[in-house]
């Protein structure tokens, strides 16, 4: 998952475990530490923005029927399955 750097970067101090350094550095290849640790980093701060969204909604709207969601996902699926199989689509709304 190796991506270019864009836009300034600084040099900063990180403590991390031993054995959570030497994990990274096994998985990180070419890429190197820094640019595993700051992808790993960019999807933390998503999940966290995504997060705070689903908050301010649920405020704002209420919270979300799991059951509805599940039942629009599987119309999603099917919807996306139909299509791929170049078959008539079923209703995906």
């Amino acid at each position: 998952m190796a991506t270019s750097r864009v836009g300034k970067t600084r040099v900063t101090s990180v403590s991390l475990r031993a054995e959570t350094l030497e994990a990274i550095r096994a998985r990180a290849g070419k890429q190197g530490v820094s640019a595993y640790i700051e992808e790993a980093v960019q999807r933390q701060l998503q999940r966290e923005a995504i997060d705070e969204y689903i908050a301010a909604a649920e405020a704002e709207h209420g919270t979300v029927d799991a059951a509805e969601v599940s039942e629009k996902a599987e119309r999603v699926r099917a919807y996306h399955a139909a299509h791929r199989r170049d078959t008539p689509a079923a209703d995906a709304a």
